[in-house]
């Protein structure tokens, strides 16, 4: 990954909006596909990252220091695109869920 993006942020009005919700009431949550989406890609990332943190260490291990910083740095890039897209999942549930009934 060469390109990073800003990870989503969460909405500060979302986030009012989920505080004020009772912590014990059923909820209804409505999810598009890319919500989902969101979620299940974020965390196939994180697995990659995870991956790549291996990769690091077999290569200090290995004494490769230049390939131990490029899979340092390709793990922190996963991490970040796990983290928005995480985030943007985390939003829309915080956007969207209204108590049942």
């Amino acid at each position: 990954m060469t390109e990073v993006s800003e990870a989503a942020q969460i909405a500060p009005q979302a986030i009012a909006r989920w505080t004020g919700l009772p912590e014990d009431a059923p909820l209804r949550i409505s999810l598009t596909r890319a919500d989902l989406d969101n979620l299940l890609l974020g965390l196939r990332t994180l697995a990659i990252g995870q991956s790549e943190l291996a990769a690091a260490l077999a290569a200090h291990i290995n004494q490769d220091p230049g390939e131990c910083h490029e899979a340092v740095l390709r793990a922190g890039d996963l991490s970040r695109a796990a983290f928005g897209r995480i985030n943007g999942f985390a939003g829309a549930i915080m956007a969207g869920a209204v108590p049942e009934g």
